[in-house]
């Protein structure tokens, strides 16, 4: 692989420390809230957002783009996106996934990178309830495959590499489901080179599949937990409940896909933040989401998803219990 034409794909990113991170590859993101010190946050949702730009400490140079077709970059509206915007403009990274206008349901970003013009393309599926549109003036592309891939045939002639972000997926899950297999397939089928997906919150396969590369969800790069977090608030800016999640293993391991834009070669890291720094782990045999089986194609993948999601709540709530106890209410009473 040559560092020169090589691109680090790394997963979803909430930048909300400084954290130590060595790499020297130019890299691509997905920032999964927006930047913003203070603003009115939309109703009825989960709002995330950070209030200083620690991309730069992150990432020094080598922050190429960072997509922002996902379901948390308007929670603070039209300014919450206008303020992370120009965070990004200061840093010289490029970002993707937003449209402004109503001619067309996708806006490709084109650049040129090691004498390489590529292509990125953004689409969210609304199975992640994103809020779509902010103040009619910027807009969010909807996963709609069949429209998709008639854009990928008018961007192909045009450029050298397309590369394709899709925030989806089943959160908290380590298996794509059978029909985001058939559609990441489909593009790659129809002009896509490099198929990436965001939104699970863990890191899933990573498959070569004929002359492209699909990572069905790379995982949190950096992502917090979430403690006693204001949400659902109403017109007026009362939110009427907190939300409570805890890292789980799973939440803070991801998986950085290497690629070089050239040959196509790729190489597959493995990474996990802790404390203030995010490190470089070794592959185990523990880590058998990296390969895609071929049961997950089949029509019983439904079941395997629902079991393998039973286990990680139950094992979520294990962890909650030992790190606070406390006897639910009908036991109490039985006491």
């Amino acid at each position: 692989m040559d560092k020169n034409n090589t691109l680090l794909f790394l997963g979803d990113v909430v930048p909300y420390k400084p954290f130590k991170f060595h790499n020297d590859l130019k890299t691509v993101i997905n920032l999964e809230c927006p930047i913003i010190k203070e603003g009115i946050p939309v109703g009825g949702k989960i709002n995330l957002k950070v209030q200083e730009n620690y991309l730069s400490d992150i990432f020094g140079n080598n922050l190429l783009c960072v997509n922002l077709g996902n379901n948390h970059i308007f929670d603070y509206g039209l300014e919450g996106l206008n303020s992370t915007i120009h965070e990004l403009e200061k840093l010289n990274a490029y970002h993707f996934g937003l449209h402004r206008g109503y001619d067309t349901k996708f806006t490709p970003l084109i650049i040129k990178f090691s004498e390489l013009d590529i292509a990125f393309v953004s689409a969210v599926c609304p199975s992640t309830s994103p809020l779509l549109e902010v103040d009619k003036s910027a807009r969010l592309s909807e996963l709609d495959v069949d429209a998709l891939i008639i854009e990928l045939g008018l961007i192909r002639p045009l450029v050298d590499r397309i590369v394709v972000y899709i925030h989806w997926g089943k959160e908290e899950s380590s298996y794509p489901e059978a029909e985001e297999i058939d559609t990441a397939r489909r593009l790659v089928d129809n002009g896509a080179d490099v198929v990436v997906g965001s939104h699970a919150h863990a890191p899933q396969p990573i498959e070569k599949y004929k002359n492209g590369i699909i990572a069905y969800n790379l995982g949190n790069f950096l992502m917090p937990g979430l403690r006693n977090v204001p949400t659902y608030y109403t017109g007026s800016g009362v939110p009427q409940s907190t939300y409570n999640k805890r890292t789980m293993p799973w939440n803070r391991t991801s998986w950085g896909l290497a690629i070089d834009m050239n040959s196509m070669e790729y190489k597959i890291m493995k990474y996990m933040f802790f404390h203030n720094k995010v490190t470089r782990l070794l592959f185990t045999p523990f880590d058998r989401h990296l390969k895609l089986s071929n049961s997950l194609i089949t029509k019983t993948s439904g079941d395997i998803i629902i079991r393998h999601l039973r286990r990680r709540a139950l094992y979520r709530r294990i962890r909650d219990f030992l790190y606070n106890p406390h006897v639910p209410e009908k036991l109490k009473r039985l006491l």
